[in-house]
């Protein structure tokens, strides 16, 4: 008998281990989703209001909005997931310790590291996800992101042009209608200011490597997609081409029946890519930014910390799930809203701490390898020894300090609404 209790001995803590496992990641999962889809909006707001104008000004359907949404995901969810991380930690082990499981795991032999492993696992699994977003999901956002703006240019390019205002949308030309008619792409009394060098206007006039500007009047004319070259051909019906030769004092004038004129709507929509902010860009771009500041003896300091930052960043995950355990079994009255409020301390410390060691590369202070990872490597070893702290039942007096003024001010609130 004594054999067959040995041996069961083992299975039963595999199964004890398993249900705590299963039972930890379900409390966490559902905070984490619901942070995750709540930080994604809250940092997709601006990038929803400009999808809305584009709608309306450049004729985008809402299938091609949520692609463009889609496809600009990645560079968020790299900072939402661990977020997500912290506070789904931290308000599942508040709730626990509210609860007083946390103190029945102990009283069943269970200690505070066996309860760390699944978050652990949790926090391993949510930084090999972000990794993959940071070293493939955004060159392939960005591939995407563009790719839909062409087509969304190409489907209806008559949008870009308004009725008596002068339209830039088109690089290096101002185009000034008189009137477009309500229905069709016709338009009437048209005026076009072209800064191009080396085009197809210019080729009309035989001056090689001229830097002039073209001036063109035309009765009517209507844009035409092009899918081959990515662009659209703008045609112009009876109408002259103006140029005026500073250097020979000399004025031209050619006139024509029909003319087109290309625009490169795929040339415009690129430059959009060169114009990203650092944090949407892939590393292999910021790379490349590098690379070329450098070539151009710029300083490169900025984009040399966002690289590294970019390597860290997912760690991120790994180390608020350190900070999450201690942090969360902090005693208290109500475990929910006191998670709520530490996630929020330390996601304002970690991300202000980002900012600082930046600001400390850019003025020479410190390296940027050093600017990049001291934020992570600083939370992660306060991060073990809390861990080690609380596993000791050694209580962290800043946070004691922290939830003794937040019962306070909870209370101070009551009395006033009482009244």
């Amino acid at each position: 008998m004594s054999v067959c209790r040995q041996a069961r001995i083992p299975h039963d803590e595999i199964s004890m281990k398993k249900t705590l496992y299963l039972y930890i990641w379900k409390e966490i999962l559902p905070i984490f989703f619901i942070g995750l889809m709540t930080f994604t909006i809250i940092l997709l707001m601006d990038k929803i209001f400009k999808m809305i104008e584009l709608i309306i000004n450049k004729g985008g359907n809402v299938a091609n909005i949520l692609m463009l949404l889609f496809y600009i995901s990645p560079s968020f969810l790299a900072f939402t997931i661990p977020t997500s991380v912290l506070l789904g930690i931290l308000l599942t082990l508040g709730r626990l310790s509210g609860d007083s499981e946390v103190t029945a795991f102990k009283a069943s032999g269970i200690s505070l590291y066996q309860v760390y492993v699944p978050i652990a696992i949790f926090s391993i699994s949510a930084y090999l996800i972000t990794s993959f977003l940071v070293f493939y999901g955004l060159p392939w956002g960005n591939r995407g992101f563009i790719s839909t703006l062409t087509l969304i240019a190409q489907s209806k390019p008559d949008i870009e042009v308004k009725e008596r205002v002068f339209n830039d949308s088109f690089k290096g030309l101002v185009v000034y209608v008189d009137k477009v008619p309500v229905q069709g792409k016709k338009m009437e009394g048209i005026l076009i200011y072209d800064e191009r060098k080396n085009d197809n206007v210019s080729a009309a006039f035989a001056q090689e490597g001229s830097e002039n500007v073209n001036t063109i009047f035309a009765q009517e004319g209507f844009l035409i997609s092009d899918p081959q070259s990515k662009g659209v051909v703008l045609r112009l019906l009876n109408g002259n081409i103006h140029r005026f030769e500073p250097k020979t004092n000399a004025y031209q004038k050619i006139g024509f029946n029909t003319y087109d004129l290309k625009i490169e709507v795929g040339k415009n929509i690129a430059n959009i890519q060169k114009n990203l902010q650092e944090h949407e860009m892939s590393i292999n771009e910021i790379k490349e930014k590098i690379k070329k500041m450098k070539a151009q003896g710029g300083e490169t300091t900025s984009q040399e910390v966002e690289l590294h930052k970019r390597y860290a960043i997912p760690f991120a995950c790994i180390v608020f799930g350190l900070l999450g355990v201690p942090l969360g079994i902090q005693p208290r009255r109500s475990g929910r809203s006191y998670g709520f409020v530490f996630s929020i301390l330390i996601l304002l410390a970690y991300y202000v701490s980002l900012i600082a060691f930046e600001m400390l590369a850019v003025r020479g202070a410190v390296p940027a390898l050093l600017a990049g990872w001291s934020p992570t490597l600083m939370f992660g070893g306060l991060g073990i020894y809390l861990l080690i702290k609380a596993a000791n039942e050694s209580p962290f007096k800043p946070a004691v300090w922290v939830i003794e003024g937040l019962d306070f001010l909870q209370k101070k609130w009551k009395k006033l609404s009482d009244v």
